[in-house]
């Protein structure tokens, strides 16, 4: 069964729970590959997770059945997964902009959010540029954050906090404490979590022999050894990296047949202080199995 036919897979499995609570991990095996794979994946390649293309769904479904006919707003709640009326209808006000009884009246604007169709869009415009890599287990420290790629809050969330540790000066307290390193500060994507669709995200160096000097509040982040994917990225970060990630994710992983190993993911920056220079670069670390 190649990629598109597994992924069409869990997108069937989906919509066989759209009246009861899906299991994210089946929909995974479904798709025959790891749920962080499988979520990593619909995320970046629909720009929403897994759990929130069936709160659509749902929420589009009831819409019809409200413009169609009579149906009771309670018994719509509790066909639909929803505990009360009330977070139904907040839930339905966030998405069409409209309450659930206004939806019944002619006229009223309902948008429908149809079932996904996977396909594989080998572009090939431009080539990528990686190489694969085996390195041995290590170990990073820093500050992190969850964060949540529900309506696609993580592509706000952690700009932001990259910009509030430089106004700290808690990213300088990790240049001098990675002097000599050979990596530097790095962005470490870990611990995802499929029921809620967040993960954290910690700015980080190799882990230090002490924390003298480390902003407070310092976590640590094992890393197993692995086969690495090491993407590189040319040009304004800003630019670049983001449709990098994207690309890696709904052309490379189809097109190679690799699998993502579920372990954290590795933001390497480099030494360049200016991300929006035209010769900047940094590189994104997929593991694979």
């Amino acid at each position: 069964m190649d990629w598109q036919q597994r992924m069409m897979a869990a997108i069937a499995y989906l919509e066989s729970c759209l009246t009861e609570a899906p299991d994210m991990e089946k929909a995974a095996r479904e798709a025959n590959c790891s749920p962080f794979h499988f979520m990593r994946m619909f995320e970046v390649i629909t720009g929403i997770g897994p759990a929130e293309y069936v709160r659509r769904r749902r929420l589009s479904l009831a819409a019809a059945e409200l413009a169609a006919g009579d149906a009771r707003i309670l018994d719509l709640a509790v066909k639909y997964g929803y505990n009360s009326p009330d977070s139904f209808s907040r839930a339905f006000k966030r998405e069409f902009d409209c309450l659930p009884s206004e939806a019944r009246v002619s006229g009223a604007t309902l948008h429908c959010y149809p079932p996904l169709s996977f396909t594989i869009a080998l572009i090939g415009d431009k080539a990528m540029e990686y190489r694969i890599e085996k390195r041995p287990a290590c170990a990073f420290t820093g500050i992190a954050i969850r964060a949540n790629s529900k309506y696609g809050t993580n592509f706000k969330d952690v700009p932001a906090f990259w910009d509030k540790a430089m106004a700290d000066g808690n990213c300088d307290m990790f240049w001098k404490k990675a002097c000599g390193s050979k990596l530097g500060v790095v962005g470490v994507c870990f611990d995802f979590n499929m029921k809620t669709e967040d993960f954290s995200y910690a700015i980080a160096i190799e882990k230090p022999a002490d924390r003298e000097g480390l902003p407070e509040g310092c976590v640590d982040i094992e890393v197993p050894e692995a086969t690495w994917a090491m993407f590189t990225s040319r040009g304004p970060l800003k630019d670049n990296f983001q449709n990098m990630i994207r690309r890696i994710y709904s052309e490379w992983f189809p097109a190679s047949g690799r699998e993502h190993a579920g372990t954290v993911e590795i933001e390497y920056y480099g030494t360049n202080p200016d991300p929006a220079a035209s010769d900047y670069w940094c590189e994104y670390w997929v593991p694979l199995k």
